[in-house]
């Protein structure tokens, strides 16, 4: 696998992330390869956060752990406030970018306590010592609404989504510049993921810390999130504005994910877009659109030539990869409800 390498064009440096031409393949035999995202290029502005949504298997935790250096990509550039950061990082890079895992229950040693958890990690990354590592920990902890007795005790004596903020507690521990939370609230209760959620939200306005957020919920994407990036088969499909995109989505399987949204308090609308069939194998890709065995949208073209993700006409902030992105919507669309909404 090739090194990412910066290209010799000059850099915008006023995105706190920039992806560009990002691809990962894995090795499935001496000879086959699946690709598990391709060609995947995607900007984030400092202090703003970036939703990623999509079905399972599509590439978003991938595309995660590619941004926050877990997983090496086969080519393609990532940047971190406009530095390119490179296969093999840094301190300062490591500590630029912080992962805040799905599951809480696993993602905390069970043997240590809270305290020694993060006096460890401020010391390790020299950012304090002694009384002065115990008083910034109280500090972390009073950050996400957590008292400092936390501190002497163990991941077993709390709930799941206290937990979740003292895994958040710990990514901010380092001062990173930007945050990927993958799944963050999937694994707890419904009756605590907004608060969650909640806190990710006013961490972002207090602190200015650029977040992107993998979810399948796209209720949580619409509360959170500025911007959002549609994925499909390892490709983004469609991105833009959060509130945009989801009033007005315009990639047919952006339109379905938005129609399958349960609807409680009130009937499902008349002309759903509805999906037939499983999203293909990444082994078997089909040809032209990958999206185009499952669209009802779909015509000859769609089966040959592969679209683009390009400017929508007259909004040139949206992006679709859909050879039909400028017609006009052709079935009603459910916006996810807030869920902090009584």
């Amino acid at each position: 696998m090739t090194e990412m390498v910066a290209d010799e064009f000059p850099v915008e440096t006023s995105n706190a992330l920039s992806v560009d031409s990002l691809t990962v393949t894995f090795p499935l035999g001496p000879r086959r390869r699946l690709t598990a995202i391709e060609d995947v290029s995607l900007d984030l502005a400092r202090g703003d956060s970036l939703g990623i949504v999509g079905e399972s298997g599509c590439g978003k935790t991938t595309l995660a752990r590619c941004i926050v250096g877990l997983q090496r990509p086969d080519r393609g550039t990532i940047r971190i406030d406009g530095d390119v950061v490179g296969a093999k990082r840094g301190p300062q890079e490591r500590r630029a970018v912080q992962l805040v895992f799905q599951d809480p229950y696993s993602s905390l040693n069970p043997r240590m306590t809270i305290g020694a958890m993060l006096t460890q990690l401020l010391a390790t990354h020299d950012l304090a010592h002694g009384t002065d590592a115990e008083e910034r920990s109280r500090e972390l902890l009073a950050l996400v609404g957590l008292p400092a007795d936390a501190l002497t005790r163990h991941p077993g004596a709390f709930s799941g989504g206290q937990r979740q903020r003292i895994a958040i507690a710990r990514a901010l521990a380092v001062e990173p510049r930007l945050i990927v939370a993958d799944e963050p609230v999937s694994a707890l209760d419904v009756s605590i993921q907004a608060t969650i959620l909640e806190l990710f939200a006013d961490l972002r306005d207090r602190l200015g810390i650029s977040l992107v957020m993998i979810s399948h919920n796209l209720a949580a994407v619409r509360h959170v999130c500025d911007r959002v990036a549609v994925m499909y088969l390892g490709k983004i499909v469609e991105v833009g504005d959060t509130q945009e995109v989801f009033a007005d989505p315009r990639h047919p399987y952006t339109r379905s994910l938005l129609n399958a949204v349960p609807q409680v308090k009130r009937p499902p609308p008349a002309h759903r877009l509805r999906l037939v069939g499983e999203p293909p194998s990444p082994l078997s890709r089909p040809t032209g659109c990958s999206f185009h065995p499952r669209c009802p949208r779909a015509e000859a073209i769609c089966s040959v030539e592969e679209p683009a993700l390009l400017s929508i006409e007259g909004l040139p902030q949206r992006k679709a990869a859909c050879h039909f992105r400028n017609d006009h919507p052709l079935a009603v669309v459910t916006v996810p409800p807030d869920p902090l909404d009584d």
